[in-house]
């Protein structure tokens, strides 16, 4: 009982954070839920791409109704319902054959890619020129909804914004889908770490 107490605490203190505009609460928020929506539409869904796509949007209607979570229900509960729904929604569509989410420009803030060398030093120049031209090959390997996104955010230095703005997008779905995009990349590079 005092872990799920010490949980809600926790929940309830990165929403507030989030809401006030801390970008890593909402980091936190989803590194720590993530796996579990997933996991709960992979029961549901065939497609590994309807699992990605309906988790974004899910954490995407999250972010956006915030500041309507109400901390006496555990988080892992409102954001395991709003999955639900957003499952259901997803169904109702397939339905009814009409667009699928997946016809939205697709898809935090706390790695910058930092692929600028201030060095004189001609050695140190040509490595980093060749590491930004294997990230920038790394970025091109992402679907181009989250190639976009990254673009944007950290080539264009586009604010969220900015963004949302541009893509016509809420807010909330920009954040969980650079999230992701950012995990991917990540991934991406991490596996290719000896080509460096």
């Amino acid at each position: 009982m005092g872990l799920k107490k010490s949980h809600r605490k926790r929940d309830s203190l990165l929403v507030q954070n989030a809401v006030a505009g801390d970008q890593t609460a909402y980091s936190e928020l989803m590194s720590l839920y993530w796996s579990s929506i997933e996991k709960t539409l992979s029961l549901k869904l065939m497609s590994k791409e309807d699992v990605e796509d309906l988790t974004i949007a899910t954490f995407s209607k999250a972010f956006d109704k915030l500041d309507s979570y109400d901390d006496s229900f555990a988080f892992s509960t409102w954001i395991q319902t709003i999955a639900s729904n957003t499952l259901i929604d997803f169904f109702r569509k397939k339905d009814q054959k009409t667009i699928s989410i997946d016809q939205q420009k697709e898809d935090e803030d706390t790695d910058n890619i930092d692929v600028v060398d201030n060095s004189l030093d001609p050695e140190n120049h040509l490595i980093r020129k060749q590491k930004n031209k294997h990230i920038t090959g790394m970025v091109h390997r992402l679907k181009p909804h989250y190639r976009e996104l990254i673009i944007l955010r950290y080539l264009d230095e586009m604010s969220y914004a900015e963004i949302s703005k541009k893509l016509n997008m809420p807010l909330g779905s920009v954040k969980a889908k650079l999230f992701r995009a950012r995990d991917l990349l990540l991934k991406t590079l991490k596996n290719n770490e000896n080509e460096f």
